[in-house]
């Protein structure tokens, strides 16, 4: 009975009281049940509902840690989800971006059939809390819509090979838009990735209209770009049009 009398400050009387009112209603109406004031099967009762209260205090704090909707989920908690979900952790997140990420994660494939469509990719970006959209290849190279090209940048090199004009050179090769995700979440790696004359296995991701900048915490430039890789179709390519702040 001590470790009853120790536990007891810490639950919450109310509670107790309920659990103690349904207890006795699943009892049965015989003598042998009755409850005397201070009598053994009061003592009992109050052990048992005691027992009880911290089963069910156990549960909530089981739930808080495992399920991310929870007002008690911690930054702890997300930390060990993102470690068991293959998840980029970075602490400098906020908890609530995190916590979006972690149910969209869970939640996956999610519940749109067309897998790898346009909008699907759009629902679980923004699921996962960034302000962003996502266009299919309309016709346009990636300078129309967004207006910058990585100017000089031959296909080869940061420095043309030759000379402008030459068949290496510029005018050969064309320039290289710096700001995509082909296959690496290293976005130095995707840099100068040469997607050549044909547009139409790439996507546009950007703001709403498409001419227009979306805005992703630069804490989740990694994770943002390890979620398009996991989405999108491998032979595909998206040409960002985003700022990191």
């Amino acid at each position: 009975m001590e470790i009853f009398l120790i536990l007891t400050p810490l639950l919450m009387p109310n509670f107790l009281k309920q659990i103690s009112k349904l207890t006795r209603q699943l009892l049965p109406t015989g003598r042998a049940f009755g409850n005397k004031l201070n009598g053994i099967n009061q003592k009992l009762f109050e052990a048992t509902d005691e027992n009880v209260a911290l089963l069910n205090s156990d549960a909530y704090s089981v739930l808080d840690s495992i399920l991310p909707d929870n007002a008690g989920f911690s930054a702890d908690d997300a930390t060990r989800w993102e470690q068991r979900l293959g998840m980029i952790t970075n602490t400098a997140v906020s908890l609530a971006d995190r916590k979006l990420a972690i149910i969209r994660k869970m939640n996956h494939p999610g519940t749109i059939l067309a897998r790898q469509s346009v909008d699907y990719l759009q629902d679980r970006l923004q699921a996962a809390g960034f302000d962003v959209y996502v266009y299919e290849y309309n016709g346009l190279t990636p300078a129309e819509p967004f207006g910058i090209l990585a100017a000089g940048v031959a296909e080869h090199a940061t420095v043309v090979e030759h000379q402008t004009g030459l068949p290496h050179g510029d005018s050969g090769n064309g320039s290289v838009y710096k700001n995509t995700v082909a296959n690496h979440i290293s976005e130095s790696l995707d840099q100068y990735f040469y997607v050549g004359t044909n547009f139409t296995r790439t996507f546009m991701i950007s703001g709403n209209p498409l001419s227009s900048v979306a805005n992703v915490d630069v804490n989740r430039k990694d994770e943002f770009r390890q979620l398009i890789l996991k989405l999108k179709p491998a032979k595909s390519v998206a040409f960002l049009n985003i700022n990191y702040i």
